[in-house]
């Protein structure tokens, strides 16, 4: 029977009344369900998967998980192992940053990572004695596990030369280092380690100079692992006295091999291995019963036994796999399918999540985060999104909120209507083209835009084909709208329907944009130039490289280009002027001068907050917060300075509800949790939190549910003045403090809020104890 395990994780967000996030909080998203490690503590089982790690305990069935945002230093885990003479996890990343682990602490040695060595890489990490072997590309570095320090390195290659090592292990003499080149040993004792000339090539072992990946002690017993990297050519072997005989010669592959007690767990290819203190093959594992679902073959990375009964698996697609006798339960954090990210829709309270491109092949999948909850839209439950590929964008029907439609770069457009499947549209059923004309019967329908008008209507772009804008009516009526400057060979991009039903259409690859009216009849062919004039010069500034466009709460049109962003702010004016220009915000450094905004950088992606800022996202140099009219940076987020998981954004959307922003890295996905909301149409919603505020709160003070650019005064109980401010859309924020920066006394408080016209008040009540 299958049993799906969730939890409650208190660490991973600090959280208030109402479920409110802490302003200023970073909270990720990432997968847990690719698994590359496990590691068996004595009353845990941790996992390592893509977005950090999950750990079970066993003392009370709880699953958890660490990642970089709670708990540990980076992301992008290669592999970890538990210490139990020193109660640590050792962790080692990608880029060769290591965690220790420890009494609910942890310890960052970021020696490795800080070396300048191209293509450095940590293959594998062992333990002997109170002392971690890391197995890295030029070497052997040795942690001392009490001190929490680096102690040694070995360079053993020959001459001195940096040698791959891919596994390190010991015996009561020797130290044995697996390389590329053969297995190398050297005197335990006595011997100077660091001198490569004390590091010898065991030549009795058979493929003495080939490739060796793993090497493990059991029960006295040295056995190593020789790879071809062919299919299933694996050949292990175990050392007897002097002369290395075959080891069950079943195994024709190794992925992990690990010891736990008496046992010996090996991962292969689709198969997981149990081996007894006597050396005996005891269990088989090439299959999970999960539920109705019969999974074969398996994808084991690693896999561990605690107790010499249950057998954990870190799975390459079913995350942690826990196999008790016949039981088979799949430990499941509640995440995304995986941390792919092509565009992010906010739709209300819930963000879609579609992973497809334009230049690969991405299975058709997307997904659906809403109330702390993942929907996943793939083959395994939906088996129309099968037989093609690249889901890139999600539209949601604003006068029906379970109606969406799913755009594929290939596949047409499919229609959902409270998450059941309705219809998949290409050339065969409706106007839509395929971009194949030669093969008119092959349904390669490109779309690449999607938005809703006004009216209900959905309009989308169709690539590379004659007539490249279709609109769908609530109805279920087709129609086509010829463009003769962009019909055929053009790839289409993002699609903007503004607020007078306009039609924006991006080209990219230097292709700038093209404008459509409300009717479809008006169409102009537009040349993203942005104009400064100086006092004394024109400045005009060609910017077709476009890559991304929103409106702004004010109408602005905002594009984003490789030369940075331009600005159509009265875009009305088109249709007016035979030569219409864009302004490109100017960052006011105080020195007279012209400093265009993001000038250097590529823009992939721009949303709008609540208080009508600007959140940009680049190509290179991460997120950057601006002021309404562009003339301010407000914040600059890098994976240096951040959490950012990476400083390649893909997309992002804005939660105008709670102020949450999501930043769609190449890396997956994260979020930042913002200070301001969409403004409310009136004050019935309106409250303040915390509230009271007690004495062990230091934290900010916020009041909701407003009108946009509410004036808000707090005052004692007396009148007195002691806070200002106007609100960031919907919200405002205060730390606590009165006109003098002091920590106000306790007391009750009065919150005086009137909106920008002075024609709506409302007041609020605060408890607050000093």
């Amino acid at each position: 029977m299958r049993k799906i395990v969730l939890t409650v994780v208190a660490v991973v967000s600090v959280v208030f009344s109402y479920g409110q996030r802490e302003k200023g909080s970073w909270n990720d998203y990432l997968s847990y369900t690719h698994a590359v490690k496990i590691a068996v503590a004595p009353t845990k089982v941790y996992c390592a998967t893509e977005g950090g790690i999950v750990f079970y305990d066993r003392e009370d069935n709880s699953v958890s998980k660490l990642s970089a945002i709670t708990n540990l230093s980076d992301f992008g885990i290669k592999t970890m192992i538990y210490s139990e003479q020193s109660d640590m996890l050792i962790v080692a990343y990608n880029n060769c940053n290591i965690d220790l682990v420890y009494e609910n602490r942890v310890t960052n040695l970021s020696d490795i990572k800080r070396k300048q060595l191209s293509g450095k890489n940590i293959n594998n990490i062992s333990l002997i004695d109170n002392e971690a072997y890391l197995s890295c590309s030029f070497g052997i570095v040795v942690l001392n596990l009490e001190k929490r320090e680096v102690k040694d390195t070995y360079i053993i290659g020959e001459g001195g030369s940096f040698l791959s090592v891919n596994d390190v292990e010991a015996d009561s003499e020797f130290l044995y280092a697996a390389t590329d080149n053969g297995i190398l040993k050297a005197e335990k004792n006595g011997t100077n380690l660091l001198d490569y000339n004390n590091w010898t090539l065991v030549e009795d072992i058979p493929h003495s100079n080939d490739k060796f990946n793993h090497l493990v002690n059991h029960q006295g017993k040295l056995i190593a692992n020789y790879t071809p990297e062919q299919w299933y050519q694996d050949e292990m072997y175990t050392l007897n006295g002097d002369v290395w005989e075959p080891y069950v010669s079943q195994i024709r592959y190794v992925f992990d091999i690990q010891v736990n007690g008496n046992y010996l767990v090996v991962a292969s290819r689709s198969d997981v291995f149990v081996i007894d203190n006597n050396h005996v093959l005891v269990r088989k594992i090439n299959n999970y019963q999960l539920g109705d679902k019969s999974i074969a073959p398996i994808q084991p990375q690693s896999a561990g036994i605690s107790d010499g009964e249950t057998i954990w698996i870190a799975d390459a697609e079913n995350s942690m796999v826990k196999v008790s006798g016949e039981n088979y339960e799949s430990v499941v954090l509640n995440g995304p399918i995986d941390n792919n990210i092509f565009t992010l829709h906010q739709a209300g309270p819930v963000l879609w999540v579609s992973p497809g491109n334009k230049r690969g092949w991405e299975r058709p999948r997307f997904q659906r985060f809403n109330d702390d909850t993942w929907k996943h839209f793939s083959k395994e439950d939906y088996p129309e999104l099968d037989g093609f590929f690249n889901i890139i964008s999600v539209a949601v029907d604003p006068f029906r909120e379970n109606h969406f439609y799913a755009a594929s770069w290939g596949g047409g457009l499919l229609e959902y209507e409270n998450d059941v499947f309705v219809q998949r549209y290409t050339n065969h059923n409706s106007p839509l083209e395929t971009a194949l004309p030669q093969q008119p019967a092959e349904p390669y329908v490109r779309v690449g835009g999607m938005d809703f008008d006004s009216e209900g209507n959905l309009w989308l772009t169709n690539s590379e084909v004659e007539k490249v804008l279709v609109k769908r009516t609530p109805e279920g009526e087709w129609e086509s709208v010829f463009l003769p400057e962009i019909a055929n060979g053009y790839s289409i991009g993002q699609l903007l329907v503004t607020q007078n039903d306009d039609k924006w259409i991006l080209l990219p690859s230097g292709h700038d944009a093209y404008v459509v009216d409300k009717t479809g009849t008006a169409k102009k062919r537009l040349l993203v130039t942005s104009y400064f004039y100086n006092g004394e010069k024109e400045i005009l500034n060609r910017m077709n490289d476009v890559h991304c466009i929103a409106e702004d709460l004010e109408g602005g049109i905002w594009i984003g280009t490789s030369k940075g962003v331009a600005v159509y702010n009265n875009p009305g004016r088109i249709w007016d002027s035979e030569t219409f220009y864009a302004t490109q915000p100017s960052l006011d450094l105080g020195d007279g001068k012209y400093h265009p905004l993001l000038e250097t950088e590529t823009v992939t992606s721009i949303a709008v907050d609540g208080a009508n800022r600007k959140w940009i996202g680049t190509e290179r140099a991460g997120v950057y917060l601006i002021s309404e009219n562009g003339e301010s940076e407000i914040q600059h987020f890098t994976s240096d300075n951040s959490p950012l998981l990476s400083n390649n954004i893909m997309d992002i959307a804005v939660n105008q509800q709670s102020g949450e922003v999501f930043f769609g890295t190449s890396e997956g996905l994260i979020s930042y949790q913002g200070d301001a909301i969409g403004g409310k149409n009136t004050y019935a919603n309106v409250y303040v939190y915390p509230n009271p505020v007690r004495e062990t709160y230091d934290g900010p003070v916020t009041i909701t549910g407003l009108i946009e650019n509410t004036d808000v005064k707090i005052t004692d109980i007396t009148g007195n003045l002691v806070f200002q401010t106007t609100s960031l859309g919907g919200q405002a924020v205060w730390d606590g403090t009165n006109l003098n920066g002091n920590r106000v006394k306790t007391g009750v408080y009065l919150i005086f809020c009137n909106d920008e016209a002075g024609e709506e008040t409302h007041i609020e009540k605060l408890l607050f104890i000093h």
